[in-house]
């Protein structure tokens, strides 16, 4: 169980903080294809839904308003997967990434794209091919090996 009062008051956390969300749908990922904005994270690129926590959110309230921002969608459960630091290339700073997982099947035949190129819905295979910043391929490396082949 994670207690996210605690972890938002950690001293040494980094003030950049995201989420992203793993989404599922039939045992295939769903990445989003980002904007080509220079002012943007990963332009270009395909990536995991999510983006910055808001001020007064915990990380599982900041990855369902973004999903639903993004998506128009709600899933029903979002799994807590991880946290990881890293040196964030847009910012140039230290930012902490919270990672979720669920499955979107049920809600799917709902979903409409507002933020981004494009949807793509692809095989962990598939996924090799794809430009992703490398903090995105190592989550899905990451889940496919400690999540689907568990």
């Amino acid at each position: 169980m994670v207690i996210w009062s605690s972890l938002k008051d950690d001293l040494n956390a980094p003030t950049l903080q995201s989420v992203h969300a793993v989404l599922l749908l039939d045992g295939q990922y769903v990445l989003q294809l980002r904007d080509d904005k220079p002012s943007i994270a990963a332009r270009g690129q395909w990536t995991l839904f999510g983006g910055m926590i808001g001020k007064s959110e915990t990380p599982l309230e900041s990855i369902k308003r973004e999903i639903f921002e993004e998506l128009s969608i709600q899933p029903e459960v979002f799994q807590y997967l991880w946290f990881i630091e890293y040196i964030a290339e847009l910012e140039k700073e230290k930012i902490r990434s919270w990672f979720f997982s669920a499955d979107v099947k049920s809600v799917w035949r709902d979903h409409k794209l507002t933020e981004g190129q494009d949807i793509g819905i692809f095989s962990y295979e598939q996924t090799k091919s794809l430009k992703m910043p490398l903090v995105m391929r190592q989550t899905i490396d990451r889940f496919e090996k400690e999540i689907i082949l568990k």
